[in-house]
């Protein structure tokens, strides 16, 4: 089947129409389970007909970023990259060395080694991507605040704090210059900052951040969006560090209620959490009561094995 075969491409349109993804909307996070199998389909039929000639933006592009962007927040990175290099493969040959479109793929491939904790290779792709922004937006704005924070976040991992506070901190200028103070994007680099104080044990400084980072998810997000209930988590762990195992527990509670409700048990943001609840529950003094009575007093189920696991992410 050659790319110019007519119901291919009226596939790949029809699918590009209808697929979408948003982050925390469970009506698009619905119809993206529904569709997700069929596009993988669709995608590997246009590839196996040899669709090198396929336009630079074509549908099938958008569809494999689709595809690949809520694989990710599923959780599945291998299959992510997987999707995110087949776009960069019909599209860098076509694309100026400065064109967005590239560098934007160069941070999408750059995340996931870093959620696969290839720390260095991440670091190359995100600055690949970060040379290309910088030229085409200036060092202000959102598009370059992505990358340096994700780059702050790839040196705080390799427990290079200065580098890391450096990046965090031209993050938060690049958006405050432009979005003022209180703009959602803004939450995310106070949550970095936060966790850089905290892996210097300065906990009521992480804490300070925390809770400007809560301040602007709730007013923004509301109290029941995923991103809120990873601020919620993320003070838990701050208290827990400190050895307040109550109050850690009050906020992993809040985190668990949040995420089960948008994504079952067994996704990893809510595994994470019921581990942390699970140290916590187990360093509270005077307690007899089983944990799992405590987490079916919360979600109606126990953690079946899940608390085992590796705690505090």
């Amino acid at each position: 089947m050659g790319t110019n075969n007519p119901w291919l491409r009226l596939c790949i349109e029809m699918m590009d129409a209808g697929f979408t993804y948003e982050w925390g909307t469970i009506e698009t996070m619905k119809r993206f389970d529904i569709l997700a199998p069929h596009a993988a389909a669709l995608i590997e039929c246009a590839y196996s007909a040899e669709c090198h000639d396929l336009r630079p933006y074509d549908h099938l592009v958008f569809i494999c970023n689709t595809l690949g962007y809520g694989l990710r927040y599923g959780g599945k990175y291998a299959l992510s990259l997987e999707c995110y290099k087949k776009a960069l493969s019909l599209q860098e040959n076509a694309l100026g060395r400065m064109d967005s479109h590239r560098a934007t793929l160069y941070y999408n491939i750059a995340w996931l080694y870093d959620e696969l904790n290839e720390l260095d290779i991440a670091l190359a792709w995100y600055k690949k991507d970060m040379v290309i922004t910088e030229a085409v937006y200036g060092r202000e704005g959102t598009s370059v605040a992505h990358t340096y924070n994700c780059i702050g976040t790839v040196y705080q991992k390799k427990r290079n704090y200065k580098m890391a506070m450096s990046y965090f901190k031209r993050a938060l200028y690049a958006i405050e210059t432009t979005l003022g103070k209180s703009n959602p994007e803004i939450a995310t680099v106070c949550n970095n900052i936060a966790s850089v104080y905290a892996d210097k044990q300065q906990f009521e400084q992480a804490l300070k951040w925390h809770q400007r980072d809560l301040s602007i998810c709730e007013k923004a997000l509301g109290k029941k969006h995923p991103d809120t209930a990873t601020s919620y988590n993320n003070i838990g762990v701050t208290y827990y560090e400190m050895g307040d195992q109550q109050s850690a527990l009050q906020w992993y509670e809040r985190a668990i209620t949040i995420r089960y409700a948008f994504f079952g048990k067994e996704h990893p943001s809510v595994e994470i959490s019921i581990r942390n609840a699970a140290l916590a529950y187990s360093r509270l003094d005077g307690v007899t009561a089983p944990f799992d009575d405590w987490l079916t007093n919360i979600i109606g189920e126990t953690a079946e094995g899940i608390t085992a696991a590796n705690p505090l992410e």
